[in-house]
């Protein structure tokens, strides 16, 4: 399921992996952000897990790891994209909430989930050292790019985890842990607070009620702020028509010429827009035979898509395009549990069949992923993505020839991709840049 809507300013993305017993369990401190600590109450269950101190350099992981959580970032798209309207997800969140899960599943439960994230091509232990090697090499704090990861759990008060459990996700993920009672509306003011901090203001809420149920909470961030390394003029932004499969609307759409990676190939054109840190590039790619991005997607290869696309944005800017591309805001929701079961996952769905044993002190079954919400923003503009601007760029206003023309006023893919991994932070389709 899920819900589209266009209201908020920034980039980032949230995933909330929930955790729930088959039957009900009886029963002022700090939690660690990606800026410092903040206090939210509760028992803190890292009081004595100590993260090692050193765990090597930030290394870019290896091609044959890369190419597995690809496919997986191509396949939740494609998963995802069955929905309707405007989709974007955040692959790398989504992977990140999963893989500090992955480190509490056994047998079936664990090959399973690591069949999905990686193509079977890593062991746990593999996935713990690619996640912090990832947070690493992403995370950004400068005065025209951030991006920031954060990783927090949430126990039911009474739940007894398995230390290795924390352990790992202290290691690995830099992930505090804090015991609530979640009978207690405390208890959701605690894990919305700390949402809400990470996502700076734009996601108020990820959690609305405890079940009974619920033992715990897994929650990952990633927010992404960056100016472009050219601004578009606000002068050159005009109203147009675009194609919506509704019929045409009229928006604003921000307008360049100039030299940029314009790219072609596989039935699709496409241009790369740099942010200020060029290890981030904006794509946007427009299929040209008229069957839709969810139709030129369903026919590429999910393991190659992303790796292609990289290759196509670091081609050299040897052509001077007249672009044209939509200025939008959008929002997403969506519970992935139907995605996820459908790549391959559905025992960790299943409270008969999940073994999430190494999660609890007890070594006991009798837990399993009741729900993985995913919350995604995007706001592109003329600055970039940020919320606001305060300074703009000049420019020379004089007319440039073009050798191409490339006008986005129909559905498209775009993306946001690291261009050290290949990876992609953020990917979507925009069908409608007006509407739910």
């Amino acid at each position: 399921m899920k819900n589209m809507r266009l209201c908020l300013i920034a980039l980032m993305s949230i995933t909330a992996l929930l955790l729930a017993s088959c039957a009900a369990v009886p029963g002022s401190t700090t939690i660690p952000t990606s800026t410092g600590s903040v206090s939210v109450g509760g028992e803190d269950l890292m009081a004595a897990v100590k993260a090692a101190p050193n765990q090597g350099a930030i290394q870019v992981p290896e091609p044959d790891f890369l190419t597995g959580i690809s496919r997986f970032s191509a396949t939740l798209l494609l998963e995802s994209g069955k929905n309707k309207g405007n989709v974007m997800v955040s692959p790398l969140s989504v992977f990140l909430a999963l893989a500090m899960t992955v480190n509490g599943a056994d047998s079936d439960t664990r090959d399973d989930m690591l069949k999905v994230l990686t193509d079977g091509a890593l062991t746990v232990d593999q996935v713990n050292e690619v996640s912090r090697n990832l947070i690493g090499l992403l995370e950004k704090s400068e005065p025209k790019t951030q991006v920031s990861i954060a990783n927090s759990i949430w126990f039911r008060q009474g739940f007894k985890p398995f230390q290795p459990f924390l352990q790992a996700n202290a290691d690995y993920y830099g992930a505090g842990a804090r015991s609530l009672d979640f009978s207690s509306d405390s208890a959701t003011e605690a894990i919305n607070g700390w949402v809400e901090r990470e996502t700076m203001g734009l996601i108020e809420k990820i959690v609305n009620r405890i079940s009974p149920t619920t033992v715990m909470y897994l929650i990952n961030t990633v927010y992404f702020k960056s100016d472009w390394q050219e601004p578009f003029l606000k002068h050159e932004t005009r109203a147009q028509t675009f194609q919506t499969p509704d019929g045409g609307i009229e928006i604003d759409f921000m307008h360049r010429t100039a030299p940029m990676a314009y790219f072609t190939g596989q039935d699709a054109i496409g241009v790369a827009l740099p942010y200020a840190n060029t290890q981030y590039a904006f794509f946007a790619l427009l299929p040209d035979n008229g069957q839709g991005p969810r139709g030129w997607l369903s026919q590429q290869d999910p393991a190659g898509l992303f790796g292609q696309i990289g290759l196509w944005m670091a081609q050299k800017a040897n052509f001077t395009v007249s672009l044209a591309l939509p200025k939008f805001e959008a929002s997403y929701e969506d519970v992935l549990n139907n995605e996820l079961q459908t790549l391959g996952m559905a025992v960790a769905f299943d409270g008969g069949s999940a073994d999430f044993s190494r999660l609890n002190e007890a070594r006991s079954k009798g837990l399993y992923i009741s729900e993985v919400r995913h919350k995604t923003v995007i706001r592109v503009d003329e600055k970039g993505t940020e919320a606001t601007a305060a300074t703009s760029v000049a420019i020379d206003e004089s007319a440039v020839s073009s050798d191409v023309e490339l006008v986005f006023d129909h559905p498209f893919l775009y993306g946001i991709l690291d261009t050290k991994t290949g990876l992609p932070l953020f990917v979507g389709i925009l069908e409608d840049p007006a509407g739910d």
